[in-house]
């Protein structure tokens, strides 16, 4: 009979064969890609590992492949149904600098993720189900490779005839180190999207850290029952098209605890219905999120909620576009503390905090609703103000914005390119980047929008361009119910608070402004007004 300190040893004996066991790959169902020839030096091609790894999990029926510590180098690794590809503290994914390691998107039946639309990037599945990544390891892209990153992208004459500065637009100040650098190559055969999930169900992607992304970094492609959680996008914000998580035609994604530092949209979600995200962060060249912008169909979006999201360092807080047929509506925004500011370079944005726009986009000249958007719990501080651009071919519908406190001021690159409205990309080049004074709210070709409980201020030297705290032009029920603010402090001295233009049906109640103001309401051709003390 063995005592209990021999029992004792002997199950502690077992244990720790049972975990080296399990640690190199032996135990059922859990596949080390060390077992199956990687190198893991930071030199040697390990896609083919991975490859054999891989298939020997969908041998057995499903499991987890697992990376140990070390540096992997890969081109196209493709995942399958029922497999979780877990990253170890220490493992890192690192990009082949040979673009021939890549796959391609139209080999699957597809193309139009990533900026090129050719290519895959690191990490795919295709009409796989029950599919996930997670663990903390790193998944890097290695954009230095395929960047010049000491050459930035120039502008054309004609991309600045109709701004405020003219030639001078984007005139460099400060050098250029913060504006979007050149590819190398054909940019349509770097390699694409780092993640891309096509055709997927059941996905899971959690805790893993991505960073240096050469193109997007993160695309769902016509998925469903999606969760990304806890990851970390750290790009070069430099390099342009890097954008964060990025969603077409996919239903029923939720998203949350991200951190998400990118150099183009932090998040873009196009023809996709029943999103949540909550508890994120982004930092972006371009918008923190964006909505719209189809490129690929006509198909709506809807129902997509955001709550408690900090955008930050961005050139766009929030962008919604519609520039072809297809309605996008059912969206709520609400706690969200944002900050924008103007960039050198050509990056799409001006500095809005938030930016609706619907009009005709290149090649079309049909477009679809946007509608029933709320805005609640708002703090927001920007370099230009909030643009809402409708269109004769597609007025806004039912925009509400709810305790919002919004702040203008002047940065460092006001003087060479504020003072615009940027609508890009559309049918007409005088509508793309063109001058226009910059009221902190402005709303145009919208019918029913609702602002409750509102707060302008103003920093110091603003040019005077800057001018109204609202101006509504070409509107129809319009609601301002508890607002107080002023006209800019340096624009002309009988500029009103509130400006409306050629419009039906406002009523206006609980208005304050400051001791300063000479003018709180002008109106021209406005019918139906009320103005309630």
């Amino acid at each position: 009979m063995y005592s209990k300190k021999a029992c004792l040893i002997l199950l502690c004996f077992c244990l720790s064969g049972v975990l080296f066991s399990y640690a190199q790959g032996q135990a059922e169902g859990f596949f080390n890609i060390k077992n199956y020839g990687a190198a893991g030096d930071g030199h040697t091609l390990d896609t083919k590992a991975f490859d054999s790894a891989i298939a020997a999990c969908v041998k057995a029926g499903g499991g987890t492949v697992f990376v140990p510590p070390g540096t992997f180098v890969t081109g196209t690794i493709r995942l399958f149904s029922n497999i979780n590809l877990q990253l170890s503290p220490g493992a890192i994914i690192l990009a082949s600098e040979n673009t021939s390691d890549y796959l391609l998107q139209a080999d699957f039946g597809f193309t139009g993720s990533g900026a090129g639309g050719k290519t895959l990037g690191l990490i795919f599945a295709d009409r796989a189900e029950n599919v996930s990544i997670t663990g903390s390891g790193i998944i890097d892209g290695r954009a230095e490779a395929f960047m010049y990153m000491d050459s930035v992208q120039v502008s054309g004459e004609n991309d600045r005839k109709y701004t405020r500065q003219g030639k001078a637009y984007l005139t460099p100040v400060n050098g250029n180190k913060e504006a979007p650098v050149m590819w190398k190559g054909d940019w349509t055969k770097r390699p694409g999207t780092q993640l891309v999930f096509h055709a997927c169900k059941k996905v899971l992607v959690k805790d893993i850290i991505i960073r240096n992304a050469n193109d997007w970094t993160f695309d769902l492609n016509a998925c469903d029952n999606v969760k990304v959680l806890g990851i970390t996008i750290d790009n070069d914000a430099r390099v342009p098209n890097s954008d964060g998580i990025d969603m077409y035609d996919s239903n029923n994604v939720i998203v949350a605890d991200c951190d998400v530092r990118v150099g183009d949209d932090g998040m873009a979600v196009i023809s996709t219905n029943n999103l949540t995200v909550t508890n994120c962060i982004f930092r972006s060249r371009s918008c923190g999120i964006r909505i719209g912008y189809n490129g690929f169909n006509d198909h709506d979006s809807g129902n997509l909620l955001f709550d408690n999201v900090r955008i930050y360092e961005s050139n766009r807080g929030i962008g919604i576009f519609q520039r072809r047929k297809g309605n996008i509506s059912n969206i709520v925004f609400s706690n969200m503390i944002i900050d924008t500011r103007l960039y050198p370079g050509e990056w799409w944005g001006h500095g809005e905090p938030i930016h609706i726009s619907a009009l005709p986009g290149l090649g079309f000249k049909e477009v679809g609703t946007l509608s029933n958007i709320k805005f609640t719990n708002i703090i927001a501080t920007g370099e230009e103000g909030i643009v809402l651009y409708g269109s004769a071919e597609s007025t806004l519908k039912d925009i509400s914005f709810n305790n919002i406190q919004l702040t203008l001021v002047k940065g460092a690159f006001t003087d060479v390119n504020a003072g615009n409205f940027d609508l890009r990309a559309t049918n007409d080049p005088k509508l793309s980047i063109f001058k226009h004074d910059i009221p902190a709210l402005y709303a145009g070709h919208i019918n029913g929008l609702t602002i409750k409980d509102m707060e302008v201020r103003w920093g110091t030297s603003l040019p005077g361009y800057f001018t109204n705290a609202i101006w509504c032009d070409n509107f129809k029920n319009l609601i301002i119910n508890g607002f107080n603010g002023s006209a800019a402090p340096n624009s002309p001295v009988n500029e009103a608070v509130i400006a409306l233009h050629s419009g039906n049906d406002a009523l206006l109640k609980d208005i304050k402004a400051g001791s300063s103001t000479h003018q709180l309401i002008s109106q021209e051709n406005v019918s139906g007004l009320t103005v309630v003390k």
